[in-house]
């Protein structure tokens, strides 16, 4: 819990935060399945009776080691399907009621898109546009490539049933788009993996099609839809709930505290490329101008604190792996072998053979 534990888990506040009623609703659904949801909290300093609290949080770093156990234990089974029906529009708190109250769906999105973060750190969600169609995409942001298939299911299964049962039908078929049969025409899902065994037993209570092997992650709509209506249409709730949300990312992001270490804690569990300044500074919602004073306030620069962590997943991967120079350069995002070379040699004195050769290892970065 967010309450207790290591010292260096205490670092990770504000967005690198879990609401514990996720974490309660994932084991609950484990258990559901027939599997024993206990084995979820072995090893962690909080139980299913600390999750209860409606204020409580867990740390991201726990909450990815319980949805990894889910998986294993419950995956094959459509955890992320019966999950996503479990997760009503009340669950997420003044951001569904955001959502739920917007004039439109697109309003609705919007409210998503900003706040997400704030409810699934480990996700972030853009949106884009063709001739007739908006494309809505989510990114995991943290390196959890075992989870990724499962989280990218379970959220836009929830998307895509909140929105069959929260749109005004009867505007949605004056648009056009009759719901009467728990369907979105028009909409699908496409997501990269194959697809799961488990997809055909549960394909028919979907409100859309998914689609699997597609080249992104994406929920597709048409342009038309975003116009329809909520059920429960009030600008003025909508506007106050969402005035809630901005209250509340604001507040996580002044408890992130020491930006700069709130920059590396980040990059540290991003996977390479890491991301431009411009891309790290939309992630904290601020501008990157913002992002460059608050970061020389602390005598530091994201060039800095990018080159520090790039220095020690280098020599971990040096140290540790049997990948050639090469790829460990193309890993670290370095399209060009001589830049990976000059920049190893600046930080530690040594190229990255002889470095491998042998000798003691640089102290690893610490601080900004």
């Amino acid at each position: 819990m967010a309450t207790s534990g290591p010292e260096k888990e205490r670092q990770m506040l504000g967005l690198f935060l879990v609401p514990g009623v996720y974490m309660r609703l994932l084991a609950q659904t484990v258990k559901q399945l027939g599997h024993n949801e206990r084995l979820l909290y072995e090893g962690l300093n909080f139980s299913s009776e600390d999750l209860k609290a409606n204020n409580s949080r867990v740390f991201v770093t726990d909450a990815i080691v319980m949805a990894e156990r889910a998986v294993k234990l419950a995956g094959t089974d459509g955890l992320s399907f019966v999950l996503a029906r479990e997760l009503r529009v009340t669950i997420h708190g003044t951001l569904g009621f955001a959502a739920l109250t917007s004039p439109t769906l697109a309003g609705a999105l919007d409210s998503v898109r900003r706040y997400l973060q704030l409810r699934a750190p480990f996700l972030s969600m853009s949106q884009a546009e063709t001739e007739d169609s908006v494309l809505v995409k989510l990114c995991t942001e943290f390196d959890v490539p075992g989870l990724a298939p499962f989280l990218v299911e379970t959220v836009c299964t929830t998307l895509v049933m909140l929105t069959e049962q929260l749109l005004d039908r009867s505007d949605a078929e004056n648009r056009g788009f009759s719901t009467s049969d728990g369907k979105l025409p028009g909409v699908s899902v496409r997501l990269k993996g194959p697809e799961p065994a488990y997809y055909r037993q549960f394909a028919d209570q979907l409100p859309v099609k998914f689609e699997y092997n597609q080249p992104d992650e994406l929920l597709v709509l048409p342009k038309a839809l975003l116009d329809v209506r909520m059920r429960l249409a009030d600008a003025e709730a909508s506007r106050m709930a969402s005035d809630e949300c901005e209250f509340e990312l604001q507040k996580a992001l002044k408890e992130q505290g020491d930006l700069a270490l709130a920059v590396r804690n980040l990059l540290r569990l991003t996977p390479g490329p890491l991301p431009s300044l411009e891309v790290m500074a939309e992630r904290f919602c601020v501008s990157s101008r913002t992002l460059k004073r608050r970061l020389a306030d602390r005598e530091t620069s994201y060039r800095e604190i990018v080159e520090s962590v790039l220095k020690d997943r280098a020599i971990q991967l040096l140290r540790y792996t049997n990948q050639s120079v090469s790829e460990i350069a193309y890993e670290l995002g370095y399209a060009d072998l001589s830049n990976f070379s000059r920049a190893f040699k600046k930080w530690t004195g040594k190229s990255a053979s002889e470095f491998r050769e042998g000798g003691p290892d640089p102290a690893p970065e610490l601080g900004p």
